[in-house]
């Protein structure tokens, strides 16, 4: 059997007018698109930090708690921070590197000497098989004082790329915790005298002040605290490896 389909002139108008309304829309959609393409700013292809090896070293660990307040120890903090800080990190391209990423010592490496001098020989030894660009060392300050608080980042001294490190996290601490003012300082710390290549150590807050104990408690607070010093180290690439800096 077979069926034929008739349709009324007015239906077959119809037809015809939604087709060619369909056909104009498209049109339209492609001439619009066109145009907003050529108006858009040239975009940069590939991450931040493509290419780049960064060592973060969580301070502490394992034997070795570091300071604490009540429940709190710096080796934890220090882990907590340094793996947000290591993702956010990895997300920009960046190759990282920890020297611990679970709450160990480094005592397993063979070296010579004390506990702690043999901890810190057998970090430099990761960071110098890792031949990274830049160190970052995460740990939490403490004072006789509850009163002290405040984020801070040390540098090696006499190290210029160094220092522009630090700069860069502290102003980024500062602007996006908003709640620390102290300045980019030099330090004599090992790992950083070390390590052979720019290096910052950040003391994330005080663990002594009751309120910043409490932010550092905080998952978000330490997540913020990453991103901020994630911020400083694309600052710090960009400003040392940008055209107007050659």
């Amino acid at each position: 059997m077979r069926v034929v389909l008739l349709l009324s002139s007015a239906t077959g108008k119809r037809i015809c007018t939604i087709l060619l309304g369909m056909l104009l829309i498209l049109v339209i959609i492609f001439f619009l698109h066109r145009e907003l393409a050529d108006n858009q700013p040239a975009v940069q292809t590939g991450l931040p930090l493509s290419g780049r090896g960064i060592v973060i070293d969580p301070g502490h660990g394992g034997y070795d708690p570091g300071v604490f307040r009540r429940s709190l120890t710096e080796k934890n903090l220090n882990l907590a921070i340094s793996l947000v800080l290591r993702d956010y990190l990895q997300g920009g391209g960046a190759r990282v590197i920890m020297t611990r990423e679970t709450d160990r010592d480094l005592l397993v490496l063979p070296a010579a000497g004390p506990r702690k001098r043999l901890d810190m020989k057998n970090r430099l030894a990761i960071i110098r098989a890792a031949n990274p660009d830049l160190l970052v060392s995460i740990h939490v300050n403490a004072s006789p004082s509850p009163l002290w608080s405040g984020a801070q980042v040390f540098h090696k001294r006499n190290c210029a790329h160094g220092h522009k490190l630090a700069l860069l996290i502290q102003e980024e601490l500062k602007r996006v915790l908003q709640n620390t003012n102290r300045p980019a300082q030099e330090g004599d710390f090992f790992l950083l005298n070390e390590a052979g290549v720019p290096a910052a150590l950040v003391e994330a807050g005080f663990i002594s002040n009751p309120e910043e104990a409490r932010l550092l408690a905080d998952e978000r607070y330490r997540s913020r605290l990453a991103w901020a010093v994630y911020l400083g180290i694309i600052r710090y690439f960009d400003s040392v490896y940008s055209p107007a800096a050659d």
